[in-house]
């Protein structure tokens, strides 16, 4: 569950194709991780329900032991088991899905299946496979018959799942310009606060240059060249936002800052929902394990918490670092519908 030695580096030799299934499949696999183990904030309770290490997909506690027991007990009545996604989960499906139909990002399309989507939902959060606070919101602003794109749609939320949303994109488009045009048509449906977009825009880029093969010593310089181009900075507006991401070559310097094992990470910047909570865990992990898909996305389920997001956002990036051989083989074939997934990421064109 520790690694003895630092490695700066992954793997420059891996095919652009496998980059992006790799990435598509470890969003999805961190998120389905994550399904069964969810918002767990005591780590003793975690292993009193689960073992002292998480190391596959796990059904939903029928009668756990932590604070939220009733939501793992709701999505077990409503029929999720070891290896489904979550309803987050199930979103990142329907834009995989519209990217691979349309050639490329068309909100209009994404935003259609999205309304299906919510067709059967009643708006409150204990419905489908649990509906998070972007959701509900969305579901109850379309409701009262604002339209796509109306400003008083999007949510005041402040969590990750824009960010897991727009790393799919970050897999299809090569451009930095064009990812950022994008995603951030995306993020304004539906994200009130730019601080919100900003520095998930930031991340979005990020998982652009793991999969464009960026070597992760580089980033850095990478996105702080992004500083000097307008077409960019007009969306992420603050400097300081690229910089966040580099923070994670703490995980370089153990005699300077050491966390063993690696999964308290969660606790060091905050196991709860929030953007700005999550982020830093993800790229601390992608810097501690950057050949390392396992022990990365394994030790953002074992943190606690909102596991499933860390670990969704870990198997990102890791995903398209490491390319789709790099994934464990039971994490792979143990993912519902993993097959399809990877034929609708086969089928996402660089626009």
């Amino acid at each position: 569950m520790t690694s003895t030695s630092t490695i700066r580096s992954y793997p420059s030799n891996i095919d652009k194709l496998s980059r992006i299934k790799g990435g598509a499949a470890g969003l999805l696999i961190g998120d389905a991780l994550g399904v069964g183990t969810h918002w767990y904030y005591d780590l003793d309770q975690l292993a009193q329900d689960y073992g002292p290490w998480i190391d596959t997909y796990q059904d939903p506690a029928v009668n756990g032991s932590h604070g939220f027991a009733n939501i793992s007990h709701f999505r077990y009545q409503q029929g999720v088991r070891a290896g489904d996604v979550s309803q987050t989960g199930q979103v990142i499906v329907l834009l995989l899905e519209s990217l691979a139909h349309c050639d490329g990002f068309v909100l209009t399309d994404f935003l259609a299946r999205l309304d299906d989507f919510f067709a059967p939902l009643s708006g409150e959060s204990f419905s489908g496979r649990y509906t998070d606070e972007l959701m509900v919101d969305l579901i109850r602003a379309r409701r009262t018959g604002l339209h796509w794109g109306d400003p008083g749609i999007a949510s005041g939320c402040d969590t990750t799942e824009g960010a897991q949303f727009v790393s799919l994109l970050a897999l299809a488009i090569d451009d930095p310009v064009e990812l950022v045009d994008a995603a951030g048509q995306l993020l304004q449906t539906f994200y009130r606060e730019p601080f919100i977009r900003q520095n998930t825009l930031v991340f979005a880029l990020v998982v652009q240059a793991m999969v464009n093969s960026v070597p992760l010593i580089e980033l850095p310089a990478c996105l702080a060249a992004m500083a000097k181009r307008s077409d960019v900075m007009s969306a992420i507006q603050r400097y300081d936002h690229l910089l966040t991401p580099g923070n994670g070559q703490v995980a370089w310097h153990p005699k300077t800052v050491r966390i063993e094992p690696a999964l308290h990470i969660s606790q060091v910047y905050g196991m709860d929902c929030q953007l700005v909570h999550v982020l830093p865990c993800a790229y601390y992990l992608m810097h501690r394990y950057p050949d390392q898909f396992g022990q990365g996305v394994l030790s953002a389920i074992n943190g606690g918490g909102n596991n499933m997001a860390r670990a969704a956002l870990t198997g990102v990036l890791l995903g398209a670092m490491n390319g789709l051989e790099a994934i464990p083989e039971h994490l792979l074939s143990g993912l519902h519908n993993s097959d399809r997934y990877l034929q609708l990421a086969d089928m996402m064109r660089a626009q």
